[in-house]
């Protein structure tokens, strides 16, 4: 039986949209959600955008020109705004709206490490970004009102200067497609696109993922490398020859010391290295790191909870990911990497794909070391126990 996320690539198998148009070309599927209503109202958006700690963008279109705004948002900003021609964008709504994670699980055949976050846009008729390019994946699913889309895989990079949208200077359309409710448009990396609202309440909901670039990769690997190089190794020059000094010149010796030294600082192993990219790749932003908790439950009162029925959820927040190989299985945890032993490969991958756990499903995984683990997930604030997260919710 396929997994019930596949139904959203409609009558298109995972494997052969993955061979013939993950990052190879658009796709567009109508009723990929058949019958879809946003369950997210457009005042809702709004008031998130209006809180601290959310990621806002207010785009509209003025005088031929792309002005941009950001929150938080004061309430009033939004009864100001002209009938027309503007957009309002959130970003990581699912982590600040829990219940709508479950749109993410739709994109299985997708690795879980590589799911970035739920966008939402709200416009009014005429709302658009202008044409632009993404440097990641994006699944655009219609989520109210129409949306005329157009896109071109061939077009000058140019962009307009001094806008505050990054927008191209020339953009010709090679195709054009009319999204409706529970449609859905998946473009790969660098594909020019445009979206412009037909009417009124049209709501966007965009699936993005994780695609750094080698420049931040490199970045993050140096600072990661740099903060465990011992710091009493120095630049030496023992073999220092008299014919190297007086004519103020840095000699082939000096040279040939440094490249030795540096060289020693990035002899990297496979292993290094693919430790460094669980944790970056599991890195949160800032503002969205989980909270840790005080009140874990000891031992046995964590054993007694899940077997009264108290069910543990993943945090939105937490980013999760673990891999195996012959040195032990390590689970990356926001940035960190934790010794996981070799017996519980079944849990982590729960952990990572699962939102919900109940006891039946963590019943083989509870002896000392799986609740070891499930404890400290609960203190670094990853899981919680259903009751405490209604409760919460009110």
């Amino acid at each position: 039986m396929s997994k019930p996320g596949h139904n959203i690539l409609g009558t298109l198998h995972p494997a052969d949209f993955l061979q013939n148009y993950w990052q190879k070309k658009p796709l567009l599927i109508h009723g990929a959600i058949p019958g879809f209503t946003s369950p997210l109202a457009a005042e809702e958006l709004a008031g998130l955008a209006c809180e601290e700690g959310v990621e806002s963008r207010l785009v509209e279109f003025r005088n031929g020109a792309y002005l941009l705004d950001t929150g938080p948002f004061d309430a009033k900003r939004f009864s100001k705004l002209p009938k027309r021609d503007w957009t309002l964008l959130v970003q990581d709504v699912e982590k600040h709206l829990p219940e709508l994670a479950a749109i993410l699980d739709r994109f299985d055949f997708i690795p879980h490490w590589r799911i970035d976050d739920l966008m939402i846009s709200y416009a009014v008729k005429g709302g658009s970004v202008g044409p632009h390019t993404d440097a990641y994946d994006v699944f655009l699913l219609q989520a109210s009102g129409r949306r005329c889309w157009s896109i071109a895989e061939h077009y000058n990079p140019e962009i307009v200067p001094g806008m505050d949208v990054k927008v191209l200077k020339e953009f010709k359309a090679e195709q054009e497609w009319i999204l409706e409710p529970g449609d859905m448009l998946y473009l790969p990396p660098d594909v020019a696109h445009e979206g412009v609202a037909l009417d009124d309440e049209c709501m966007t909901w965009s699936v993005g993922f994780r695609a750094p670039s080698l420049r931040d990769m490199f970045l993050d690997l140096s600072e990661w490398l740099y903060q465990r190089l011992p710091e009493d190794v120095m630049y030496a020059d023992p073999d220092l020859a008299v014919t190297e000094a007086g004519r103020g010149e840095i000699s082939a010796h000096a040279f040939t010391r440094m490249r030795a030294l540096l060289r020693t600082a990035m002899n990297v192993d496979d292993g290094i290295l693919d430790g460094w990219f669980g944790q970056f790749m599991t890195e949160p932003k800032p503002w969205l790191a989980c909270e840790t908790s005080e009140n874990t439950p000891a031992r046995d009162m964590f054993h007694s909870r899940l077997a009264s029925g108290d069910a543990l959820v993943r945090d939105t927040r937490a980013l999760l990911a673990w891999r195996s190989s012959s040195a032990g299985t390590v689970l990356f945890v926001n940035g960190e990497a934790w010794d996981a032993g070799g017996d519980l490969e079944g849990l982590l991958e729960l952990l990572c794909t699962q939102r919900r756990f109940s006891m039946p499903l963590l019943e083989p995984y509870l002896h000392e070391t799986g609740l070891a683990l499930l404890r400290r997930l609960h203190e670094h604030g990853a899981l919680h126990f259903a009751s405490m997260v209604e409760t919460d919710n009110g």
